[in-house]
């Protein structure tokens, strides 16, 4: 850098590994082209007064959250148009979740990923205040999580007369449901499992209800639906093949439910299981809430290899 400007910052932290001391030493640094300024750049950058645009930054700083955020906070006022922003290693999740960030959003076109390092051009968009808010402007920002607006989404999908349907169906569905039942009785509680296995059961539950086995690592929050869909029963019994993660969670408590639910949370998983088959991603998803279940039932298992 020092060859190439006429002007080069560089915010850097020794921390007596020596790495700024040898460089300073380094016969091939211009020195007269570069300014030091050595500490935290969580630190020193924020009391930093840039006088001039930049036409280049690399954010290889502190990695751990919030510092590379708060790096690019501090960089991205300044850089001009068609500048170059260079941020390494985006396999560090605190890292990916700013390249996640500056992918969607339009004052950036990402250029090339080498290996771990990604290389954006700054566009002629408008610069964000980074005193303002309008965070509903920002690319990053235009879809809420999912995980949290499904139940919003389908009920906006609804007629206001099945809503009333619903809800007069809710009232018969909480005198009703102590007669329907589900159960597992195969793997039993506490027993081992290898990648998968077969898991077994029987129900007694109303034509308008769907049946679904999910599994998931017992530290985990999300579920992962199994079978590729609802299960038919046959005389009242089921059974499904489960897949109990990969080879990093052997050793692992693994649960497995056996779900019953409506229309709406049907539609929602099989969609779900369409995105899948399309994408190869498996996303996580979360289970309906208690008074859209009909019945269900929990099993505990540990993976051994």
């Amino acid at each position: 850098m020092s060859h190439l400007s006429e002007h080069h910052w560089v915010f850097a932290l020794d921390d007596g590994n020596g790495s700024v001391a040898n460089v300073k030493q380094s016969s091939l640094l211009r020195a007269d082209h570069v300014d030091f300024v050595e500490g935290p750049t969580q630190c020193t950058l924020p009391q930093f007064r840039f006088t001039e645009k930049l036409q280049f930054a690399l954010i290889d700083g502190p990695h751990a959250y919030p510092f590379p955020d708060l790096e690019y906070y501090y960089l991205y006022p300044h850089l001009e148009s068609g500048a170059l922003l260079v941020i390494d290693d985006i396999h560090i999740r605190s890292v990916q979740n700013l390249f996640k960030f500056l992918r969607c959003d339009s004052m950036f076109h990402l250029e090339e990923v080498i290996g771990s390092t990604a290389i954006f051009t700054r566009t002629d968009t408008p610069t964000f205040d980074p005193r303002g808010d309008g965070w509903w402007l920002q690319g990053y920002n235009r879809k809420f999580l999912s995980r949290y607006t499904w139940k919003q989404r389908v009920k906006d999908l609804l007629p206001g007369r099945v809503h009333r349907l619903a809800s007069h169906y809710r009232h018969h569905w909480a005198r009703d449901r102590r007669r329907w039942r589900v159960g597992i009785t195969s793997p039993k509680s506490g027993e081992m499992v290898g990648c998968d296995g077969e898991v077994t059961g029987y129900a007694d539950l109303p034509a308008v209800c769907h049946l679904w086995v999910l599994a998931r690592r017992k530290d985990i929050s999300g579920w992962w639906p199994q079978g590729g869909g609802p299960l038919p029963l046959d005389n009242g019994c089921w059974s499904v093949r489960v897949q109990y993660g990969g080879s990093r969670d052997a050793g692992h408590d693994f649960e497995i439910v056996a779900i019953t639910a409506g229309e709406a949370t049907n539609d929602l998983w099989m969609t779900w299981v369409k995105n899948v088959q399309a994408t190869g991603e498996y996303p996580p998803v979360q289970l309906p809430t208690p008074q859209f279940v009909f019945a269900e039932t929990y099993r505990t298992v540990r993976r051994t290899i």
